[in-house]
């Protein structure tokens, strides 16, 4: 079969496609699924870069965390999947690949209204997205709230469920063009961070109360500028560090990377009356998996009632993955970039 096997470290022309083994099913529990598409994301990237630890500690592993596909095979303890059932698969690693053989835990039903390229840019963001805003910020209607990069995959599934939950949304991005498109979204303000401070346009538009709650995953001087935006009891749910440019082998990138660690003075904190929230949905899938099942339910019956669906910017051949990887790395993608494969 066809993957995207990821056996050095490097720049995006690393990754190509490989002729590897099918998977068969090894245990009882297990899924094997014909995958169609591959949702990308970010964290892809850093494994790429040897900065993602939610993958296997040994190269020579396939890369993508979401996919989706038709199941081929079930094992003998799976009662809940049968063949020829669309499904979600959900993974730290093992998704660029015509084949997956899984744990059942990692599978999910596909949402009947979405197409297979649509439920693959599904669980990844929205999820992600959905937790951050429901379950670890506890939104109220009514609130306001700033994405940090909102024309991104993780931003634009933000953006689009806070305008369900009923928030006031600003939203920065990179370009005008992104910004134009985050206001047809939904977003009440759009700011361009390449010539705009945002935290002084935040914190007029809040009559300088400050924001609600802020979805973070830059780092660096975004995440130090996104607390001055806060307002008392604000929240900061940091999910990411987007920013980094980490190279093991190049030591003029180890002091640059260190300075985009978020760092945080608590007692400053305790006096504004402001916290941090930060969670990992990778480690949650192992961790917390019948407490995750739960929310991904509840997150399906929320988009099918408010009619929501993933925005999917560009769609790349599993053969183009290099290109696809240099698209989101240079900031010109809008939404989610997925791999047909």
């Amino acid at each position: 079969m066809k993957a995207i096997v990821l056996d050095k470290l490097g720049r995006s022309d690393v990754l190509q496609v490989k002729n590897v083994p099918k998977p068969d099913i090894t245990t009882s529990n297990e899924i094997l699924v014909n995958l169609k598409f591959s949702g990308i994301n970010f964290a892809e990237i850093l494994a790429r870069r040897g900065l993602y630890k939610w993958v296997p500690s040994k190269r020579g592993f396939i890369l993508g965390m979401e996919g989706a596909g038709i199941v081929e095979e079930v094992g003998g303890d799976v009662t809940n999947f049968n063949k020829g059932d669309s499904v979600i698969v959900a993974r730290g690693f093992g998704c660029h690949a015509e084949y997956i053989s899984i744990d059942k835990k990692y599978v999910f039903p596909t949402l009947p209204q979405y197409t297979l390229q649509q439920n693959a840019a599904f669980s990844g963001s929205f999820l992600t997205a959905y937790i951050a805003l429901v379950q670890m910020a506890r939104v109220r209607v009514g609130e306001t709230i700033l994405v940090q990069a909102a024309a991104g995959a993780l931003g634009t599934a933000t953006v689009i469920l806070a305008k369900a939950l009923g928030l006031k949304v600003a939203g920065t991005a990179s370009s005008s063009e992104k910004i134009d498109f985050l206001h047809k979204i939904g977003v009440d303000l759009g700011i361009n961070y390449s010539n705009q401070r945002f935290q002084d346009i935040i914190l007029e538009w809040t009559n300088f109360k400050g924001i609600d709650v802020v979805l973070e995953s830059v780092g660096g001087e975004i995440f130090q500028n996104s607390l001055l935006c806060l307002s008392p009891m604000g929240r900061l749910v940091f999910v990411g560090l987007s920013s980094v440019r980490f190279n093991k082998f190049n030591p003029l990138t180890w002091w640059s990377t260190y300075k985009l660690i978020p760092r945080v003075n608590l007692l400053n904190m305790l006096g504004k009356s402001q916290g941090i929230l930060t969670f990992h949905i990778g480690r949650l899938l192992d961790t917390s998996y019948t407490e995750l099942r739960g929310i991904f339910e509840d997150l399906v019956d929320f988009v099918s009632q408010h009619q929501i669906t993933p925005y999917i910017g560009r769609i790349f051949p599993l053969k183009k993955i290099a290109e696809a990887h240099q698209f989101i790395e240079s900031r010109q993608s809008i939404g989610k970039v997925v791999l047909e494969i």
